[in-house]
């Protein structure tokens, strides 16, 4: 992990930060698990050295087994955790950064990296819908249906009709889903959307996929509302017919 004040690589058995000396609060839960299945081990050889002062190998050997397979479990469990240890941490790491942690995301929208944005959300596990940065709630709504959007638009165009497929109907299906989802959402939200401090990223959001539906689909404004009012085998029979013509 890295420390939060000087950026330097610490261990999350270090109590310090080996560089900037700072109390490495983060680490504590990971140290104090560590110390209590040590606590554990220290016991259980206790217990063994005591039987085996008593030449008692039956029970030497049901207590090594029950300390392999202690052993095993705690093994398992971290491993089995590890994922959400890592999110928990990275959690309380943005919020107790908060305005660091703001700056970032901010440098996001200023660039219109709506992208980039859904990206440092999702790696820093940073929740929005409740907490410090619950402001970015609808925001980060609309970021992950815009991203949908993009990868999936992205995918389809990729797949020209002159590459190889391995599932072009699916790609279309998934095309046609990720646009609609998206531009019902926003009008849905439309009132919400007003009232909200960031409305001016999710309008923004909403040109650059407009624009992505233009260059990529031959959709101007007027078609993008006919294709969103039209039945669900008609928009896939015109996203096949721009996306895959000579199949």
């Amino acid at each position: 992990m890295k420390c939060i004040s000087c950026g330097g690589e610490c261990r999350l058995t270090d109590e310090v930060c080996p560089y900037c000396g700072r109390q490495l609060v983060e680490t504590s839960g990971y140290r104090s698990d560590i110390k209590k299945y040590k606590g554990k081990n220290e016991k259980t050889q206790k217990i063994l050295d005591k039987v085996a002062s008593e030449n008692v190998p039956m029970i030497i050997s049901v207590l090594v087994m029950v300390l392999l397979l202690t052993g095993i479990g705690v093994m398992i469990y971290i491993n089995d955790n590890a994922y959400t240890f890592r999110e928990e941490f990275m959690r309380k790491k943005a919020e107790k950064n908060y305005e660091g942690s703001l700056a970032e995301i901010q440098k996001y929208l200023d660039a219109g990296d709506y992208t980039g944005f859904a990206a440092y959300i999702e790696y820093n596990n940073i929740y929005v819908h409740k907490g410090p940065f619950e402001d970015l709630k609808l925001l980060g709504r609309f970021a992950e249906k815009y991203v949908e959007l993009v990868n999936c638009v992205e995918k389809a165009v990729v797949f020209g009709d002159n590459a190889e497929r391995y599932n072009p109907e699916e790609s279309v299906s998934d095309c046609r889903w990720a646009i609609c989802f998206f531009y019902q959402e926003y009008d849905y939200y439309s009132s919400e959307i007003e009232e909200d401090s960031y409305k001016e990223y999710i309008y923004d959001m909403k040109k650059k996929a407009d624009k992505i539906l233009e260059i990529y689909l031959g959709m101007d404004g007027d078609e993008i509302t006919s294709f969103l009012q039209s039945s669900e085998n008609e928009q896939e029979v015109y996203l096949e017919e721009v996306l895959m013509p000579n199949e």
